[in-house]
């Protein structure tokens, strides 16, 4: 029993001296994202999971740049087309410590792969994320986030936001980054 309390007391000051130094911000992070899109959540229908990839660089340790890319089919249909939305971004970020809110803006293209033709969306899109990250470790985060994709900004401007299809434009995940 005596073990168990030792293990268990040095684990404790192990998480707790690692969080401490886990509130370094990164100059680079490279991160795989893991979403859904919210109407699919509202219809409980988890077979169109959007994977991605992202990587940014902190030019300061509140300012970035980023960019990623999702796959958002063939996971949300079967037919052999897959569609990669690559997107540019500036991000903002508070690094509070062990919490850090962001927010990102910025175009987004659609690249369509469909029988070995590519072909890119003539019409850019923009994106807008907005999250937080919890940094576990000094080289470890887990994060959770927001990513609204508009295909028509001129649209918003002329009609107003209520011409925006928020639970289909709108995807939320988790995400997990390396630090650097």
């Amino acid at each position: 029993m005596k073990t168990k309390k030792w293990f268990i007391t040095i684990l404790m000051i192990l998480l707790v001296v690692g969080s401490l130094s886990a509130a370094t911000p990164s100059v680079f992070d490279v991160g795989v994202l893991n979403y859904y899109k919210i109407q699919n959540l509202i219809d409980t229908d988890f077979t169109p999971y959007t994977p991605g990839v992202r990587m940014e660089a902190h030019i300061r340790p509140w300012f970035g740049l980023g960019l990623d890319t999702i796959l958002d089919k063939p996971f949300s249909q079967a037919s052999g087309d897959y569609v990669i939305v690559a997107t540019t971004d500036v991000s903002f970020r508070a690094p509070l410590g062990f919490f850090e809110p962001f927010l990102a803006i910025g175009p987004a293209y659609t690249v369509t792969i469909s029988g070995g033709a590519v072909a890119l969306a003539a019409n850019v899109s923009y994106s807008a994320r907005a999250g937080f990250d919890f940094n576990i470790t000094p080289v470890f985060t887990i994060g959770a986030e927001g990513k609204l994709i508009v295909n028509n900004l001129t649209n918003i401007v002329e009609n107003g936001f209520a011409s925006v299809d928020w639970l289909d434009s709108t995807y939320v995940g988790i995400t997990l980054k390396a630090k650097f």
